[in-house]
């Protein structure tokens, strides 16, 4: 019986340490660049070494990957699902409010994709999520446009696509609520 509550407690400090390696990687790598931040980073603001780092992760790419997986990835799909399908104001504003919490990091996950491909299936599932959140929330305007639904569906993506914010946010330097009233004009005039 010890044995086996020593083995559960052991499991569990296993556990509560990745984590804790998880949320220091996530906090460190959400404002800079993967160049940027270290192991050594990571497991000081863990409080743990560098080698037990590398045990939980094996890499720093290791690292990158899961925090995107286990972290940024469901926190963006909890984001967007606070959106009302069908209501404009409400999906924009979330959209909005997702890419003022993970746009720039989203950003420089699509810059660094170039150059590293062990990333490019997150990509592609980021790029899938997106489109199908889309057509969910805009699945009775995409279904009353039968003879326009790839393209009408492809308008819908690009305009809600973190390109549109960060040319909105960074290039053209609007507010959030600017940005917002813009994005709602594009999307109502996609809709008429």
């Amino acid at each position: 019986m010890t044995r086996r509550y020593e083995m559960t407690a052991r499991a569990r400090a296993r556990e509560q340490t990745r984590e804790a390696i998880l949320d220091a990687a996530i906090e460190l790598f959400v404002d800079a660049w993967y160049d940027e931040v270290t192991i050594a980073d990571v497991a000081v603001a863990a409080g743990v070494s560098t080698q037990t780092v590398v045990n939980h992760f094996g890499s720093k790419i290791g690292l990158y990957l899961a925090g995107l997986a286990e972290r940024f990835a469901p926190a963006v799909k909890a984001e967007r699902a606070a959106a009302v399908p069908g209501d404009v104001e409400s999906i924009v504003r979330t959209v909005v409010k997702d890419y003022e919490r993970t746009g720039e990091g989203t950003w420089r996950l699509l810059a660094l994709a170039e150059r590293m491909p062990e990333l490019l299936p997150i990509i592609e599932d980021g790029h899938r999520f997106h489109r199908d959140w889309v057509e969910t929330v805009f699945a009775a305007e995409i279904a009353s446009r039968p003879e326009e639904l790839d393209r009408f569906g492809d308008l819908l993506v690009v305009v809600l696509n973190v390109g549109t914010w960060h040319s909105l946010r960074r290039e053209q330097g609007l507010s959030p609520e600017a940005t917002v009233d813009y994005l709602l004009t594009l999307v109502r005039a996609l809709l008429r």
